[in-house]
């Protein structure tokens, strides 16, 4: 819906003509409204008229805002007049140096900054997306109707009809104004009558408690340092230091990993050639790890439309996040998740009992959700981002705990196979828990460390059950990376809001072996998390534990897993057959043929991470041998700092099975040939 708002002194309205084959039925032919009136131009547009009842009340709102901004204008005025005065008073004193500042003056009296009435007025002009639906012309009425339940005299002006106006705009500093309101269907969140507990690492329930000022009191029971951050993270302020750069961002710039573009919009990322295959092999691991589980692969469009109204129920959700795309005389979002469309093919398809459980893998390249400005974080929070996603059909909610407590194992060896440390959450209506505590305290006491449950009193979204894996940053910051929902919601036909709406969902059923037509539940499970993010937290990790673990990333996701390193020119014939031969295997191998000491070699080595290093000399060369430096990446730094351990004068095909060991049952990726050699090497930043 979009807004003008003009603050004016009279209006006059004369219906002339029908302009539509079905206007408004409106008894008079003449509107005349004396005294300061705020007219209220309405453009109903595709996605309002999915709830006319909501885009009114939203209208409304935003009207009845839009009056307390103008009457309490002068009095902000003379607010700031204040802090001019007492500014100019302590230039006056020489308590500060400056110029003295004048006073703000109101354009008109104060008597003039009120509204006495309201005209609803419906005018098309304001966008190219108007609902074609019948009930588009009930929304003016609607808003008028809302104001006066809240006292305020209002009027509206017939839809469909010709007509003449007068107004005589006020001119003042608010007395034209415009509004985009977007369609909010916002669920009555219970967060804020939240409990939380601890589940220890032996299935001991703990009570959170929380001082005056809402701070989490000390635990005596948990003694784990990390943990303790982690919480004080999750529960305290979500405010992060915006003067404080995330650590992760250094080593993404220095690494050539990944880079900001200034000519795109903010949190939409450019990737180098190290970050792609990175990103290749995770997306890689994950599909295999996914296939291997039982999944089918589905790719859905990244935009759909705003007019089907199984869409508009679930997008309607975020409408602050929304892209918006317009093609022709058509708009449509660029897609905030893949439940959307997936669960309308869901709802399409003829699903069979044998089907279930049926797991449906997408890799969403890309999402889009327009954080705000001050949410964005480099890696942590974006706008344009890579899901892998997965949703899991079940014929009932029975089925659906077995599938969760499958899938519970699965994320966990996936983030172990990445090498992230991450914590558990349990977040859960109270109703669930209590029917469903022992097997989810089964779960946690595999974790092997506590865990945080949250209890809301009620379902408040689509889930009875979320779970998440969160991990800490350098800033000890807490962010998830893997989650899973247990959806008892989006299969349905239609859903009663907490406001009594009856809102129409997916309709995704089955004909059970009974003849019964049933509806699924649906399991939500990103397994590792946005791509972006699992790399965050990578690199966070790595540089928080980085005075007592070595760091780095597992050699099957380092983007170069070996360097060859030569003693001298001498060497070179022999390197480069290495090379060939390493690389030829199909791992990532470059050779450091710098005219540098072999101590700066291994030095630069080090700084970049590199898995293997290996040393070629006279001695090698003489014995066609290596050298190697394997670093010990995520193991405890040694005496004296050391991170590496060497094994002199062995066989490449000691290196090879090293390799082999290191990265079996992961994928592999080659690397692009410029990057074998620096001196052929393509480096992006200056």
């Amino acid at each position: 819906m979009k807004i003008l708002l003009i603050h004016s002194q009279d209006v006059e309205v004369i219906k002339n003509k029908e302009a539509t084959s079905n206007p408004q039925e409106f008894s008079e032919d003449f509107i005349k409204m004396e005294g300061l009136v705020l007219v209220c131009y309405v453009s109903v547009e595709d996605q309002d008229t999915y709830d006319t009842n909501l885009i009114a009340k939203q209208g409304a709102e935003e009207i009845e805002a839009a009056i307390l901004q103008i009457s309490g204008f002068p009095e902000v005025i003379r607010g700031r007049n204040e802090e001019i005065r007492n500014y100019n008073n302590k230039i006056e004193k020489n308590e500060i140096k400056g110029k003295p500042r004048k006073l703000l003056e109101l354009i008109m009296d104060h008597s003039k900054y009120r509204v006495d009435k309201v005209l609803v007025y419906p005018w098309a002009h304001l966008s190219k997306f108007l609902s074609n639906e019948a009930n588009a012309m009930e929304v003016c009425p609607k808003i008028a109707k809302i104001l006066q339940n809240k006292g305020i005299e209002a009027k509206f002006s017939p839809f469909g009809w010709y007509k003449s106006f007068k107004i005589n705009c006020l001119g003042h500093e608010l007395a034209e104004m415009y509004r985009d309101v977007k369609l909010a269907i916002k669920p009555e969140e219970q967060v804020k009558n939240s409990t939380f507990k601890i589940i220890t690492e032996s299935g001991k329930e703990i009570d959170l408690k929380f001082d005056g000022q809402n701070k989490l009191l000390p635990l005596k029971e948990i003694t784990d340092k990390d943990f303790n951050l982690f919480l004080k993270s999750e529960l305290g302020s979500r405010i992060v230091d915006k003067a404080v750069e995330p650590a992760h961002i250094k080593v993404m710039k220095e690494f050539e990993l990944i880079d900001f573009d200034r000519n795109s919009d903010a949190g939409n990322l450019r990737w180098y050639t190290k970050g792609l295959i990175m990103r290749n092999l995770i997306k890689n691991f994950v599909e295999d790890r996914i296939i291997d589980y039982g999944a089918i692969l589905i790719d859905t469009p990244i935009m759909y439309t705003v007019k089907n109204k199984k869409l508009t129920a679930q997008t309607a959700r975020f409408p602050a996040r929304s892209y918006w795309l317009e093609s022709g005389k058509e708009r449509f979002i660029l897609r905030y998740a893949s439940d959307f469309l997936l669960f309308d093919l869901f709802s399409q398809m003829n699903l069979k009992p044998q089907y279930f459980p049926l797991r449906a893998y997408e890799y969403e390249q890309y999402d889009f959700r327009r954080e705000q400005e001050g949410e964005l974080s480099g890696l942590r929070r974006l706008r344009g981002f890579i899901m892998p996603d997965m949703h899991t059909l079940c014929k009932d909610i029975d089925s659906s705990i077995d599938e969760f407590k499958k899938q519970y194992t699965l994320i966990r060896k996936l983030e172990n196979d990445l090498g992230i440390k991450t914590y558990a959450i349990f977040r859960v209506t109270q109703e669930f828990y209590s029917e469903n505590k022992d097997w989810i305290i089964d779960l946690i006491k595999t974790e092997k460390q506590p865990a945080l449950l949250e209890l809301w009193e009620d379902r408040y979204y689509y889930y009875v059950l979320k779970f998440e894996r969160n991990v800490l940053s350098a800033e000890n910051r807490s962010a998830t990376l893997a989650t899973n929902q247990i959806d008892v919601e989006s299969s349905l036909e239609f859903m009663v809001d907490n406001d009594g709406e009856r809102r129409q969902k997916y309709n995704i059923s089955f004909t059970d072996s009974d003849g019964q037509v049933k509806h699924p539940i649906i399991l939500h499970n990103s397994p590792t998390g946005g791509l972006e993010r699992v790399l965050w937290g990578l690199i966070e990790s790595a540089i928080r534990n980085k005075e007592t673990l070595v760091p780095g990333f597992k050699t099957w996701l380092s983007p170069i897993q070996v360097r060859i390193i030569t003693v001298s020119n001498e060497q070179n014939e022999y390197a480069k057959r290495i090379l060939d031969i390493i690389n030829g295997q199909s791992y990532r191998c470059d050779w450091d043929d710098r005219e540098e000491t072999v101590g700066k070699k291994i030095r630069q080595s080090e700084i970049e991470w590199i898995p293997y290093t290996v040393i070629l000399g006279k001695k090698e060369q003489d014995n066609q041998s290596v050298s190697i430096r394997k670093r010990l990446i995520g193991e405890p730094i040694g005496p004296k700092k050391q991170t590496s351990e060497q094994t002199n004068d062995v066989k490449l095909d000691k290196l090879l099975e090293m390799l082999e060991d290191d990265t079996r049952n992961f994928p592999k990726y080659k690397l692009p040939k410029p990057f074998r050699k620096f001196s052929t090497k393509v480096y992006f930043r200056k």
